[in-house]
């Protein structure tokens, strides 16, 4: 074997070892960064703040995936439909933290499910960034997709008045979304 060969080798062995270690990396990224989504929405962050503590409009967001309810002071009852009549309750407590923060944390401190609402003024005065970090038992992926599906119908919602919707269109599927 020549030098020549001996470098193309090396080099293969070094692109293995590399782009396992990156694959590896990019896989933990992809499960925990998932979790986390963000949005501007071009409404002052009282506004914004609102809609999140408001359950009739937290039913409109949610459509089809779940029901808001209260369900006593600084308290919310989710109710996740899956189609047909299988259905998860979720009950959490609700809390504001310094204008800036709202928390939605399981009723059992031990399960470790919350969703944690982050807002702060957007650059150039063009809203308001909300940041939604999930906790939950449940895949990242799932909790992140719904995640942005929920910020971008609350944004829909504050800034047009209705969320997007298929519903009156003909298209043969079994969702209003």
């Amino acid at each position: 074997m020549n030098v020549m060969d001996t470098a193309k080798e090396r080099a293969k062995h070094i692109v293995e070892t590399v782009s396992e270690k990156v694959t590896e990396k990019v896989g933990e990224k992809a499960s925990t960064g998932s979790r986390r989504q963000a949005i501007t929405i071009a409404r002052p962050r009282r506004e914004v703040i609102a809609l999140f503590q408001d359950t009739e409009r937290l039913s409109v967001v949610f459509g089809d995936v779940a029901e808001v309810q209260q369900a006593g002071p600084e308290r919310l009852r989710w109710v996740f439909a899956f189609g047909g009549n299988d259905r998860f309750i979720w009950d959490c407590v609700v809390s504001m933290e310094d204008e800036a923060r709202l928390r939605f944390a399981d009723l059992d401190p031990g399960s470790g499910a919350e969703i944690v609402l982050d807002f702060r003024d957007a650059p150039q005065e063009r809203g308001t960034e909300v940041i939604a970090q999930i906790s939950s038992p449940g895949p990242g992926a799932l909790s992140g997709a719904l995640a942005f599906k929920a910020l971008y119908r609350a944004r829909a919602l504050l800034l047009t008045g209705e969320v997007p919707t298929i519903k009156y269109n003909p298209s043969a599927r079994n969702s209003d979304r």
